[in-house]
């Protein structure tokens, strides 16, 4: 059995070695003004680079405003043609960067992205969650929203997890549910081509659908990659096994189409305004095709408190239950928090 001596003395190793795991804060970061910032750079994401520094603990410092930056660590480099580089970085000429090992003199504007290499989990998560409520008393309806989102970038792969649900809940008639659950895999094959792995569970009481279980893949490409914007277009294929009220379980082949865009702003007021479209069409059940599509816009109240005004739309060009198209549709405002963000 362990001693005490022994658990105290885990205890402190488990408090301090991080300590001492933490680099020194050498770094430097030239500004506009030529100020000049002494830290230690824990990455840059969406046009901010966060740093950590002695004296002001934790900055965020808008890209636009930095004109060079010298480090005699590695990073991971992420350009706006889609390439990356490693290396240690230094202020070039012109206010370029030059990375160690390259050779090559980058423009500060065409870097999207800062990573350190070997940074932990915790630093390469970002994510969201919000939540809305509704109450009339005059139908005696009551609106619960929930939504969250969480992302993890590695080298050269991300994944990306999704969840929205919204309940009405009527005194008078039957009350309704929508869930949907994504799960995305993405893998870069070359600067701006990419593969993608999908999951998806849903359910729908407006499209009487129970439940619906989907996995499939694609193939895309990042048609723009800059500090303020993303777009990208993907095609591929799924599998889906669907239950539907009143009929047996299905097995059904669909096609893949879709687009996602981003366009954000991440200093004060912080913006971040998403749309995600995606048609799949049967290849098991003529004339049939279904349409996914959201779209987000989140503004920033005070210190990653925002509030979200968001737009849904599921479309079902033959329904299984009826045969005819149905449509759930809907526009939901609520309150959320977001984090390395």
């Amino acid at each position: 059995m362990m001693g005490k001596p022994s658990i105290h003395s885990l205890i402190l190793l488990l408090l301090f070695v991080p300590l001492g795991l933490a680099r020194p804060k050498t770094d430097v970061v030239t500004l506009v003004n030529k100020n000049e910032v002494t830290c230690e750079i824990k990455g840059l994401n969406r046009g901010v680079l966060t740093a950590k520094t002695d004296s002001l603990s934790t900055v965020s410092i808008r890209w636009r405003d930095v004109v060079g930056i010298r480090s005699e660590y590695s990073f991971e480099i992420l350009l706006s043609d889609g390439s990356t580089k490693f290396g240690s970085l230094s202020p070039g000429a012109s206010g370029n960067l030059l990375v160690a090992g390259s050779g090559d003199a980058i423009a500060l504007h065409s870097v999207v992205s800062l990573t350190p290499i070997g940074s932990g989990l915790v630093s390469r998560l970002d994510g969201a969650v919000d939540f809305g409520y509704s109450f009339m008393k005059s139908k005696s309806t009551t609106q619960m929203n929930f939504s969250g989102e969480a992302g993890y970038t590695a080298l050269r792969r991300s994944v990306d997890c999704e969840v929205s649900s919204n309940y009405v809940v009527r005194e008078q008639t039957e009350s309704t549910k929508r869930i949907q659950a994504d799960m995305n895999v993405n893998q870069t094959l070359s600067k701006n081509y990419f593969a993608v792995a999908l999951g998806q569970f849903s359910t729908n009481d407006e499209l009487n659908l129970l439940q619906r279980y989907l996995g499939g893949g694609a193939f895309g490409r990042h048609f723009v990659r800059t500090n303020h914007s993303m777009v990208s277009a993907f095609a591929g294929g799924a599998y889906s096994s669907e239950h539907y009220t009143d009929t047996e379980r299905r097995n059904n082949a669909e096609g893949l189409v879709g687009f996602n865009a981003q366009f954000f702003r991440l200093y004060s007021p912080k913006l971040d305004i998403t749309g995600d479209f995606r048609l799949w069409p049967s290849l098991t059940t003529t004339e049939r095709f279904r349409i996914d599509a959201n779209a987000k816009a989140r503004v920033e109240v005070y210190k990653n408190l925002f509030v979200s005004f968001s737009f849904f739309d599921n479309y079902d060009r033959k329904n299984p239950t009826t045969a005819l198209p149905l449509n759930d549709y809907g526009f939901v405002t609520s309150d959320g928090y977001s984090f390395n963000r």
